[in-house]
């Protein structure tokens, strides 16, 4: 079968396409529920053992990040104060990875908060002051909606620190109502969410708006309406990387390739998500049927930053073209010690 057809028929290639799509743009939530659709499409199928060690590898990878993140949360609440948060973030953070030096760092804060705790208890006297009491930071009520027991403003500030760094910032300061929004697009409550957006936008922040409109709108299949709001927010601010990557998954998702291609093109002359751009492209020459090119771009990148991911890519369409032993070439030098 080929790549085109499998894409057609929207099997685990394309999810992973999404996922990584998704991850570049580090919302990675959304990329690890991508990388389990296709995980889940491949059950009952055979000949499907090198996608499915690819989309563990990414879901595994995915994880880590968001346990790094959690990493961050828990560094920051303890800077605040707010040991109690902190010790959510670093149990958390602990559940998400088995990565070694992220839960030996985690349990080391956590050892240390202990130590601290059984410090506190001996010189504390036996009732706290009630303006202490009042203050402390770990008293607070979060909605029934959010995840681990996080506030929506806490889950919303996790979320968007996936974000590149300027774009962040630029989230961090659009409100709570924003916030409640991008959190229900979170869970996948897409026509809600659209509805909290509509709501929300009063003309500022035009690119975020239309490119937060397009991202929902292709997620409830409204792919015209999505296209349009994803160049307008590109009209708007081309130096916002978001819709830039929102349209390239939305021509690929269309199976326009000819458009997808000279999209991903432009981001990667532009610099923009230029590592994610390069992957896509050679996503994109497959689904096209030219393996050729693939391979030699996938082959071009074994000798970036980008080596393990190429070499994935690589190996599973070296296996597709029968060609093995240049595949278990690549799987030798690239893939064969646990990269984690």
């Amino acid at each position: 079968m080929s790549f085109f057809r499998k894409f057609f028929a929207r099997g685990p290639e394309e999810y992973l396409t999404k996922g990584e799509g998704h991850f570049a743009a580090h919302s990675y939530y959304e990329a690890r529920s991508a990388f389990e659709a296709g995980l889940q499409s491949c059950r009952g199928k055979t000949g499907q053992t090198v996608i499915i060690q690819i989309l563990e590898t990414r879901i595994y990878e995915t994880n880590r990040a968001m346990a790094q993140l959690n990493m961050l949360e828990a560094e920051h609440a303890l800077r605040q104060g707010a040991l109690d948060k902190a010790v959510e973030h670093l149990e958390l953070a602990k559940t998400l990875t088995d990565d070694g030096d992220i839960r030996e760092k985690a349990d080391s804060l956590l050892a240390g908060l202990e130590d601290n705790q059984r410090d506190t208890d001996v010189l504390a006297p036996a009732a706290a002051c009630s303006s202490c009491s009042q203050s402390s930071p770990d008293v607070h009520e979060a909605p029934p909606e959010t995840d681990a027991d996080l506030s929506v403003l806490e889950h919303y500030d996790l979320l968007i620190h996936q974000l590149p760094e300027e774009m962040y910032e630029r989230y961090s300061s659009l409100g709570e109502d924003f916030a409640y929004m991008f959190t229900t697009a979170s869970r996948d409550s897409h026509q809600e969410a659209l509805e909290l957006l509509e709501k929300w936008f009063e003309g500022s922040h035009r690119d975020i708006y239309c490119y937060e409109k397009g991202k929902i709108l292709h997620r409830l299949g409204r792919i015209s309406e999505s296209e349009k709001n994803l160049r307008e927010s590109i009209r708007e601010n081309g130096r916002n990387p978001l819709p830039h990557l929102g349209l390239a998954l939305l021509l690929i998702d269309d199976n326009r390739l000819d458009e997808a291609a000279r999209q991903l093109d432009a981001m990667i002359t532009g610099e923009i998500f230029t590592g994610q751009a390069l992957m896509m492209r050679g996503e994109v020459f497959q689904l096209a049927g030219d393996n050729d090119a693939a391979i030699r771009l996938y082959g071009k990148l074994l000798d970036s930053s980008l080596a393990r991911a190429a070499a994935e890519k690589l190996h599973e369409l070296l296996m597709e073209c029968n060609r093995q032993p240049e595949a278990a070439h690549i799987y030798k030098r690239y893939l064969g010690k646990c990269q984690h």
